[in-house]
């Protein structure tokens, strides 16, 4: 009987639980996929236009069971041919029984009109994000269109903005040994443009004359070793010679 009142309390207390948000949200070439975090679980897509706070619902993609959604359907507007009045913030949330997670922006891992591609290169204390500065925003917001850096450590959520920027930039005197984080998105005006990149995170590696310290102090004392055997061995030989010309 308790079992029976144990299980019944744990489906209550789960089913009562709103189900945990999709994971790996992005977008690629009209195709948004995402990572289910539970079964028994549909999936409701939202967007919502370059400087615009209105959301709407995709309506292929309104409590579906699938994990990917074909986005072509959402067109550009039609009051301004500019390049990112075609760009949208993409959303997932999961829904179960009437509750619904938070939702999850997607990203982009490669470059298109919306999403500036990302590359980064790290050094002993410092990392490098390449950006590029001849992209189509540029071509028509000319010095307006900007990126927008996000940087942190490792498992710092969100994100912090780091410096809307033109170009490439160096973030310099970062610990050895941990591991950073960065984002980018373009920026219009100073209004964001999304998707952004999807996060990318590298370890700062150690100095050169670290990682040779230890081979170094080796050969030292090698040569320590081998000079007081070198030393032992002639003060031996020539004791040896005294003593043969002794007697």
């Amino acid at each position: 009987m308790l079992l029976i009142l144990l299980c019944f309390h744990t489906f209550t207390w789960v089913a009562s639980q709103a189900p945990p948000p999709p994971q790996n949200v992005q977008v690629e070439k009209g195709q948004l996929t995402w990572t289910p975090g539970e079964p028994d679980v549909t999936y409701t897509v939202n967007y919502r236009r370059f400087n615009s706070d209105k959301w709407e619902a995709l309506p292929a993609c309104i409590q579906t069971p699938f994990h990917s959604c074909n986005i072509s359907a959402i067109g550009p507007r039609d009051t301004n041919d500019s390049p990112e009045n075609s760009c949208v913030t993409l959303r997932v949330r999961a829904e179960r029984r009437g509750l619904r997670s938070e939702g999850v922006n997607a990203c982009s891992r490669y470059g298109d009109v919306c999403t500036p591609p990302l590359s980064i290169l790290t050094r002993p204390g410092s990392l490098t994000v390449f950006l590029n500065d001849d992209h189509e925003l540029a071509k028509e917001h000319d010095s307006n269109a900007k990126h927008m850096i996000y940087f942190g450590r490792e498992g710092e959520s969100p994100l912090q903005e780091y410096e809307d920027t033109i170009a490439s930039m160096t973030i310099e005197d970062l610990e050895e040994g941990q591991r950073y984080c960065v984002q980018v998105a373009y920026t219009v005006h100073g209004d964001l443009v999304e998707p952004r990149s999807c996060i990318q995170c590298e370890v700062i590696p150690a100095s050169e004359h670290v990682n040779r310290t230890p081979m170094i102090v080796g050969l030292l004392v090698g040569i320590v070793v081998l000079a007081i055997l070198a030393l032992g061995y002639l003060g031996f030989f020539q004791t040896e010679k005294i003593k043969r010309c002794l007697h």
